[in-house]
C-alpha cells in the first residue's frame, strides 16, 4: 500500500509541477471557441481529451508523513507554490479546511484556482456537497469548469448518473468530460457505457467522441475486450466505429512500443486504419515526425490525408 501511496503522490506532484509551468505562461483563460475549433479541425476522428481531471486515490492516506509541511521555507517561489499545491492534495481527503488553506498560500492566481479544483475532485467521495461548494468559489473559468470535471471523474465508476449529469456543469470541458467519464464507466460496465452512446444524444461531436471514449478507456485495461466492444458499435454512421477503434489504437500506444502497437492494429480487419490513426495521434505527443511516418500504414486515402494533416498540425 505504501508503494501505491507514493506512486499516487508522485504522479500528482509531477502533474502539478507541469501544470505550474503552463499556468505561469498563461495570461488569460482559454475561451470556449478555441476548444470547439480544435475539435472541428479533427474532422472524421475526434481529438482525444487533453485534461484528465483529478482522480481520487485508490488507497487511504494512512499514516503517510506530511512531507510537504515546510513549504513556506522554500526559497524558489515556483517550488513554494508547487509545494503548497502538493500539501493541499495530501490533505484533501481528511482535512478540507487545511487543504484549502494550503491552496490559498499559493501566490500565482492560476495555480491557486487549479489547486482548489484538484481538492474538490479528491474530496468529493468524502463529502459530495462540500466539494460541490468549492467550484463556485473559483473565479478563473478554466479551473472553475475543470473543478466540475474533476468531481464528475471521481464518481465515474461509482455513480454513473451523477457523474454524467455533473459533466453538464463542466462548461468548456463538457465534451471532454463526457468522453472521459463514459470511458471510465466502460472499464467497469461496458454494456452500460455502450448503451449510453447508442442513444446518440447531443451534438454530432459529442456522439462520435462518446464512442471514441469507449475504445480509449477500455483499451487501456483490456485491449481485446475493447476491440470486441468496438465491434458492437452501430455502423450506420461510419464515424462511430472509426472513432472507437481510433481510441483503441491510442490506448494500445500508451502501453506498448510503436512496433507492437502497429502489429496490434494490423491484425484488425475493417478498422485497422482507424486504429493506426490512433497510434499516430498518440505518437505526436512524443515525436511529430514519427507520427507522420505512421500515417503511411493507413490505407484509405481520405483517412491517410487526415492522419497526415493532424500529424503536421502545430
Amino acid at each position: 500500500m505504501g508503494n501505491v501511496r507514493f506512486s499516487f503522490l508522485y504522479l500528482l506532484c509531477l502533474g502539478f509541477c507541469l501544470g505550474s509551468v503552463s499556468a505561469l505562461q498563461a495570461n488569460a483563460d482559454l475561451p470556449d471557441s478555441s476548444l470547439l475549433e480544435e475539435f472541428e479541425r479533427a474532422q472524421a476522428i475526434a481529438i482525444p481529451p487533453k485534461p484528465d481531471g483529478a482522480k481520487p486515490s485508490t488507497d487511504s492516506e494512512g499514516d503517510t508523513p506530511l512531507i510537504w509541511e515546510n513549504c513556506a521555507e522554500r526559497e524558489s517561489v515556483d517550488f513554494r507554490d508547487a509545494c503548497f499545491g502538493m500539501l493541499a492534495i495530501q490533505r484533501a481527503e481528511r482535512d478540507l479546511r487545511g487543504a484549502i488553506e494550503a491552496c490559498e498560500a499559493i501566490g500565482e492566481a492560476q495555480l491557486l484556482a487549479e489547486c482548489v479544483g484538484d481538492v474538490a475532485g479528491l474530496h468529493t467521495r468524502i463529502d459530495r456537497s462540500a466539494a460541490e461548494g468549492l467550484c463556485p468559489t473559483i473565479q478563473k473559468r478554466r479551473w472553475h469548469d475543470q473543478c466540475w470535471f474533476n468531481i464528475a471523474l471521481a464518481w465515474s465508476q461509482h455513480d454513473f448518473v451523477y457523474a454524467r449529469d455533473t459533466c453538464s456543469k463542466a462548461g468548456m470541458w463538457t465534451d471532454f468530460c463526457r468522453h472521459d467519464v463514459n470511458g471510465e464507466i466502460a472499464q467497469v460496465d461496458s454494456g452500460d457505457a455502450l448503451a449510453w452512446c447508442k442513444r446518440e444524444e447531443g451534438t454530432a461531436l459529442q456522439r462520435k467522441t462518446c464512442f471514441h471514449g469507449l475504445g480509449k478507456y477500455l483499451g487501456r485495461t483490456n485491449p481485446s475486450a475493447a476491440v470486441g466492444l468496438c465491434g458492437r458499435v452501430p455502423d450506420h454512421n461510419a464515424l462511430y466505429p472509426e472513432n472507437c477503434f481510433h481510441g483503441v489504437g491510442w490506448a494500445v500506444a500508451e502501453k506498448q512500443s510503436v512496433s507492437a502497437s502497429r502489429s496490434f492494429c494490423m491484425a484488425l480487419s475493417a478498422y485497422r486504419d482507424s486504429c493506426m490513426m490512433g497510434v499516430s495521434a498518440h505518437a505526436k505527443r512524443l515525436d511529430k515526425a514519427e507520427s507522420y511516418r505512421l500515417c503511411a500504414d493507413v490505407q484509405r486515402t481520405d483517412l491517410r490525408g487526415r492522419c497526415e494533416a493532424f500529424a503536421q498540425r502545430d
